[in-house]
């Protein structure tokens, strides 16, 4: 078994999806074919399955009701000495994450992958358009915010660059647990008083930034922009989860609290 395990040789292309993977966390079969090139899904099937059966990638099924379920990719237990090969990272870290990921529950997977689906969508849609790029990401506890000495945690951080501007953003994906009255106060709150509050310009030199929401059904978004409306007509923007996708996520799919029309991420305001 060992000699199997140590028998592949390591392409660019597969410490490309083995970096990928450390990233992201949990990545599809599709995730990893489209993010690495391959334009063989039977190709990307087969070296995937080669890179998991030698230890670099380890992988989970994800639970449906019906249908065959999608296999997840994450790091293996000898992704972190392909990482300190290339980039230096401490794989002691990668350890500590990968065993963070192997306590994740089923019932959690979708919202990780919900936020994945995002970043995807945003680090394709900049790769077809090269006058936008993705800046960085920082997902959840990578970027907590401070209030006085109270944390909360958005889903994720971004900064993207468009037309000489850079735009800071935070990402929520709403899993439609809370209740009206936390979304104002957890939600709605603290990212008010830490826009007004100046907290955000303090910690990144950013003075302005949006809050991106994305939501299971149009029914939810109407519920969510409602709630958003009796506090502010400002920085939050929403969008179903479905129109999350490379070819749109730039485009007019962002409603906004107090206007009837729809936004691109691309526009100013």
């Amino acid at each position: 078994m060992s000699g199997r395990r140590n028998s592949l040789i390591l392409q660019e292309r597969d410490k490309k999806i083995i970096a990928l993977c450390c990233g992201y966390h949990f990545l599809t079969q599709e995730q990893i074919r489209l993010l690495a090139g391959f334009g063989s899904p039977v190709r990307a099937n087969l070296r995937l399955k080669k890179l998991h059966d030698t230890g670099y990638l380890s992988r989970r099924f994800l639970p449906v009701f019906r249908g065959g379920a999608p296999i997840l990719y994450f790091p293996g237990p000898r992704a972190g000495e392909v990482m300190a090969e290339q980039s230096g990272a401490d794989p002691l870290k990668i350890r500590q994450k990968r065993k963070q990921l192997l306590k994740i529950k089923d019932t959690g997977l979708p919202h990780h992958l919900a936020i994945n689906e995002f970043r995807l969508a945003v680090s394709l849609a900049s790769k077809n358009n090269p006058v936008i790029s993705l800046k960085s990401w920082s997902k959840q506890k990578e970027m907590p915010l401070d209030l006085a000495g109270k944390k909360f945690y958005p889903d994720a951080y971004f900064v993207y660059g468009w037309q000489g501007k850079l735009y800071s953003l935070f990402l929520e994906v709403d899993r439609s647990t809370e209740s009206n009255r936390r979304f104002q106060k957890e939600k709605v709150g603290n990212y008010m008083q830490y826009g007004l509050g100046g907290h955000h310009q303090r910690k990144t030199g950013f003075q302005f930034f949006r809050v991106l929401i994305v939501c299971k059904t149009a029914a939810r978004l109407r519920n969510l922009k409602r709630l958003i409306e009796q506090k502010t007509s400002r920085m939050f923007w929403l969008a179903v989860q479905g129109d999350i996708r490379a070819e749109k996520i730039l485009t007019k799919i962002w409603q906004r609290p107090g206007r009837n029309t729809l936004f691109s991420l691309l526009e100013d305001g």
